[in-house]
């Protein structure tokens, strides 16, 4: 049942993909480098300099009043720094407290929606090494199961000038490196943005696991986006706290059939 709801969604996305005319839009598919979690085909133009904050509050929203519904904390924290080498080309540095992480990533824009060749979407590649520095048991912050590799493939159709989809499969190795049997993940990304608004969008995506260690439950996430000057907003609710590249894939431990979640945002400045 599982494998056939994920083709249905593939079938659904390559359709559309193939559908209608290969236009290329005034305004992006996407504003952010991120849809929530996923990587978008948005990337650095040359010489672009983008700073990025991310927070995903810990405790669940049901926590009430007395820890304001899970914003009170304490939070996962991911901040980075991005320079565009060349259009379509950009590195970035970051870091989450998660595991003390460490990410150098590469993402390069590959194809453009009605640009190149008049393709009917968009492709981004991303590779990234990820370290994670924190001391774990015995052993040392250089062992080799510190170690990370991510490779992920952003593919994105703009449908309509306010709707976009996005696909994103996902391969992260040593993605459980505190156990001694440590695997990898392979997981496929979907997503979708509206905008229903003049620059307000609305966000969802669903991040199942093909292969691999699996967390509790696959990764989800919905909110809102808001673009405003040089600056793209977002907040959502999503049941997992990791945020660097081999983090996310595997999942999240809230169950979205107990109706748990928490909070979080993501927030973009181009210089």
């Amino acid at each position: 049942m599982k494998n056939t709801r994920l083709a249905q969604w593939t079938v659904l996305f390559l359709t559309l993909s193939g559908a209608g005319f290969s236009w290329a839009f005034e305004n992006p598919a996407f504003w952010g480098t991120r849809l929530i979690n996923l990587p978008t085909t948005t990337t650095m133009e040359k010489h672009d300099v983008l700073f990025r904050i991310s927070h995903r509050f810990i405790p669940k929203t049901d926590s009430g009043y007395d820890g304001f519904y899970g914003l009170d904390g304490p939070a996962v924290v991911f901040a980075s720094l991005g320079y565009g080498i060349t259009d379509n080309l950009g590195i970035t540095l970051g870091r989450s407290n998660l595991f003390q992480e460490w990410e150098l990533s590469a993402s390069w824009l590959i194809a453009k929606q009605g640009q190149t060749v008049h393709l009917p979407f968009s492709a981004a590649l991303h590779a990234g090494l990820v370290w994670a520095s924190q001391r774990l048991g015995g052993l040392s912050r250089w062992d080799g199961r510190n170690f990370k590799v991510d490779l992920q493939l952003s593919l994105s159709r703009q449908v309509t000038r306010r709707w976009s989809i996005l696909a994103v499969p996902s391969f992260s190795t040593n993605t459980n490196h505190w156990a001694l049997d440590s695997t990898g993940t392979f997981a496929l990304g979907l997503g979708t943005r509206y905008m229903f608004l003049k620059d307000l969008s609305v966000l969802v995506e669903w991040i199942p696991v093909l292969s691999g260690y699996k967390n509790v439950q696959n990764g989800w996430g919905m909110g809102i986006e808001k673009k405003i000057g040089g600056h793209v907003f977002q907040i959502f609710v999503v049941n997992s706290f990791g945020m660097t590249s081999d983090q996310f894939p595997p999942g999240g431990d809230l169950r979205i059939d107990d109706f748990d979640f928490r909070f979080g945002f993501n927030i973009f400045r181009i210089f």
